[in-house]
């Protein structure tokens, strides 16, 4: 009884270690003003460092927590999922989402009609840049977007929106425990320590942001490279066809061994097919909104990189695309483990979010699931050894 007492308060301990830093890391990013990117590179160089640091914790095991804590956990994750529908319902009497959300709807309603969103003025702001073209107005997201809150969207609009970010957040929860351990205590604590951040629930069901359709592509892949390549690989795909990042950074990273490499690529490609008709029935307007766009779009006062020299940018980028490819390289060493595998995404998002014309904060919204495993893990992993012990 004695060391049944100790497992658990060790347990519950290091969880509560392990929720009290995650929340402050993220409150940390989430709570630097606009104009001191240079605050949220420090941030984001921080969480590179720990990378390795939280993977190597996470491989030692830990003691099994035992019934009691699995029980206060899975108490943990129920309450924070029904504060997550109650502040969704909250959201959907007078919906206040961004542009984010707004174009989506629009672009959807034109599809309806027969229309190509792309071709369309649907983005009157065209990202928030002054004097843009008018090339510019259209959609500024892929298509798998669209497919995903088309049927919540179509019949009820802004509301629609946030209730399909209500699924993806479970989705992504149910994502991150399987992640972080199939039936384990540090699966259920991954997605309690996700699920009690009010960051990501006030971006998705507030602001309506739509990255967790990329990001939730992205950690079914990582779930299914080791056994099913080329599913990984449609999955990865459709992450891209949905909004490049943060599945472009990851792409590498999942690259599986060397006999699995040819389903997981033609995997990718079958996952992109979404965007050939938009691009062939409307090649002018889809270069212009979906890759000019971005090629031009200006830095703005949320990047350390705002008011720099350009030579300062291009020298950064040069670097950061240097430590993509030690990374991307690392990762097509096989074998690697599920573990790595997940920290060197994570590290390959941070690095391109670095460098970006732009640090919004829902772009957080890449890497904080990860981390979210990785935090777990570090805190409660077990061995398979260690679980059947107890069992």
């Amino acid at each position: 009884m004695k060391a049944r007492g100790l497992r658990y308060h060790g347990a519950m301990g290091r969880l509560v270690i392990a929720e009290i830093l995650f929340s402050l890391a993220v409150l940390a990013l989430q709570e630097v003003p606009r104009g001191h990117g240079g605050w949220t590179l420090a941030g984001v160089a921080i969480l590179l460092v720990l990378i390795p640091v939280l993977t190597r914790l996470g491989e030692r095991g830990r003691s099994p927590p035992g019934l009691a804590a699995r029980r206060g956990i899975t108490a943990a994750l129920a309450l924070f999922a029904l504060l997550q529908v109650g502040f969704a319902i909250l959201r959907t009497v007078k919906p206040k989402v961004l542009d984010i959300a707004t174009t989506t709807v629009a672009a959807l309603a034109a599809l309806a009609h027969g229309s190509n969103p792309y071709a369309l003025p649907v983005d009157p702001l065209a990202g928030g840049i002054d004097g843009a073209s008018a090339a510019f107005h259209g959609y500024k997201y892929l298509p798998v977007l669209l497919a995903v809150y088309a049927p919540l969207a179509l019949p009820w609009a802004e509301r629609g929106i946030v209730l399909t970010n209500l699924v993806l957040q479970g989705a992504v929860a149910w994502a991150l425990a399987r992640l972080a351990g199939r039936g384990a205590v540090a699966g259920l604590a991954a997605a309690a320590l996700y699920l009690s951040l009010p960051f990501p629930a006030y971006q998705t069901l507030a602001r309506g942001a739509n990255d967790l359709v990329p990001v939730l592509g992205l950690l079914l892949a990582l779930l299914a490279v080791e056994r099913r390549p080329f599913w990984a690989g449609v999955l990865i795909g459709l992450s891209i066809a949905a909004k490049p990042m943060p599945g472009a950074a990851a792409l590498l990273c999942l690259v599986p061994a060397a006999d699995m490499r040819r389903k997981y690529f033609v995997g990718v490609a079958a996952g992109l097919l979404p965007i050939v008709p938009f691009a062939l029935t409307a090649p002018d307007a889809f270069w212009s909104n979906i890759v000019l766009f971005n090629a031009l779009r200006p830095t703005d006062d949320t990047s350390w990189l705002y008011g720099l020299p350009g030579w300062i940018a291009l020298a950064a980028r040069a670097m950061a695309a240097a430590a993509l490819i030690v990374i991307w390289l690392r990762a097509c060493r096989a074998p690697v483990r599920r573990e790595w595998r997940l920290g060197m995404a994570a590290a390959a998002i941070l690095v391109v979010f670095a460098v970006a014309p732009d640090m919004h904060h829902n772009y957080y919204l890449w890497f904080i699931p990860l981390f979210a495993v990785m935090a777990a893990r570090a805190a409660c992993s077990e061995t398979e050894e260690m679980r059947e012990r107890a069992a």
